[in-house]
Order: C-alpha cells, then structure tokens, then sequence
C-alpha cells in the first residue's frame, strides 16, 4: 500500500506541475505585462518560485559539470594543438641551427690556408660507420666529381685521411687512425717521421727516420706538420696532430711519440678533397 500511495503522490505532484506551467504560459502569453491576467501571473509565480530555485539548486551541478566536461575537452584539444606547434618549431629551430652551422663549416673550409692553390671538391659524409671503432667514412663525391683514390682528403682543422676508392657519385676515406695509414711528418731540427694510425680510440704513433742525424727534441703540446717530401702522397705543411707524450726509455736513442690527430673525427660533417698526386 505505501508504495502505491506514494506511486499517487508522485503523479498528483507531477500533474500540478504541468497545469500551472501551462497555466503560466497561457497568462504570459495573455498579459502582455498589464491588468488583472498580469497580476494573477504575478502571484501564481510568487507560489511556485520556491519549487523553481529547489529544482534549479538541484541540476545546476548537473549542468555545470556537462559544462566543465565540454570545456575540459575543448581545453585538452587545444592543449595539444598547442604542444604540437611548439615542437614543430623546436624542431625547426634545430634543423636551422644544424644547417647553419653546417654552411658555417662549409665556408670555413673554402679557403684553406695550408692547402694553398690545391684545386679542391667539398664533399658531405653520408656514412660515418656504425660505431666509435670505423676507420673509413663514405662522401657523396667520386670519379665524376675528379675524385680519385689515394687524393689526400682535409677539413677545416687538417689532414683527415686519404681516399681508399672511389665509385661515380660516392667515395670511401681512410681515416688517419686506420693502422694501414701513414704520413710523412716533419719534427724538429730538420728531422723527419712517419704516423702510423693505431686505432680510432688511441692516438697515432710517430717513428723518427732513421737517418736523422740528432734525435729530435719534441714537446707535449707540440702540432706536426706533412712533410712533403718527395714521392709523398700528401702535399707538405697539412696539420697532422698534436703531441701527446715523447719519452725515451733507458738506452734508446730515439723517443717514443705519441700523436692525436687535431682533427675530430667523430663531428665530421663535410670534407675537402685535395685534387692533389705526388706527381704533381
């Protein structure tokens, strides 16, 4: 029974609700703001007020959080869009400041001083090898450029090493640390040598010639040179290295010389090929 009077009740409410709705629409639309029908609608309004701010209290929470639910996607969509351009222009900025730099080094290496008037070809590396361990890098110049094997190839701080073979539009360079690579080298007092390569990771190793009349002094921190002697495949006065110790163990007559390329082989991005040949 209780459910059913309270199923009653229900209906009954909803029901007065719905005649004075209509009720208030039929006099709203009669009045037209005077007289007795304005009046009435004036107090039939004062009555039900109380039932219009409970049922607005009630589902205003609703409508605000369907509100806040819209806006917060829109906000999150925007959000977004807005991290995407600020990485897009990350990214710009990047790629700018690398091709910048890249022209920078470029034209750093356009004018040479220690290539003198060696005709030269500017050449990108396209493959530095897989890992810290490669001797050889590939440039995307070759026979139809004038490169050609055993050209002496250069950048910016000097010698880099010298062209292992060449295809038609690319070229393989064996670098200066490989330890099939040597340069002749000039030491002081008029004393010659030979840098060997011993490896990407330690510095290269200089054997003095054996017809030196002196064992040359040499210094830590000291920058050799090619020597360009005669029937040397490099032309003479290209910065090879820097060295890094020079010792003579008891009873030898001749130091031990250690040499690190001044070259960062690791950063290489664009190279000068010299069109150079002993014979010329």
């Amino acid at each position: 029974m209780a459910v059913y009077r309270r199923s009653n009740r229900t209906r009954y409410v909803l029901a007065v609700l719905v005649l004075a709705a209509l009720t208030l629409v039929t006099i709203d639309a009669r009045s037209n703001g005077s007289g007795v029908l304005s009046d009435i609608r004036t107090k039939v309004s004062d009555v039900f007020s109380p039932l219009q701010r409970a049922t607005h209290s009630t589902l205003q929470p609703i409508g605000n959080f369907l509100t806040g639910a819209l806006d917060y996607g829109s906000l999150r969509s925007e959000n977004q869009r807005l991290r995407n351009e600020v990485a897009s222009l990350q990214q710009q900025s990047v790629e700018s400041a690398a091709e910048q730099a890249a022209a920078q080094q470029v034209l750093a290496e356009q004018h040479l001083p220690f290539v003198g008037s060696i005709p030269t070809v500017t050449a990108a590396i396209i493959d530095n090898g897989s890992s810290n361990f490669e001797t050889s890098v590939t440039i995307d110049k070759g026979t139809s450029s004038g490169v050609a094997a055993g050209q002496p190839v250069v950048d910016a701080n000097g010698l880099v090493g010298s062209v292992l073979s060449a295809g038609s539009h690319t070229a393989v360079v064996v670098l200066l640390t490989d330890p099939t690579f040597a340069v002749g080298v000039q030491l002081p007092g008029s004393n010659i040598g030979t840098a060997e390569g011993i490896g990407m990771v330690d510095p290269m190793r200089v054997t003095v010639d054996s017809t030196s009349l002196a064992p040359p002094k040499v210094k830590v921190g000291q920058d050799l040179v090619t020597s360009g002697l005669n029937f040397e495949k490099f032309p003479p006065d290209i910065p090879v290295g820097r060295v890094t110790a020079a010792s003579a163990s008891p009873g030898q007559s001749e130091p031990d010389i250690s040499l690190a390329p001044l070259v960062n082989l690791q950063q290489l991005s664009f190279v000068q090929v010299l069109m150079w040949a002993p014979e010329s």
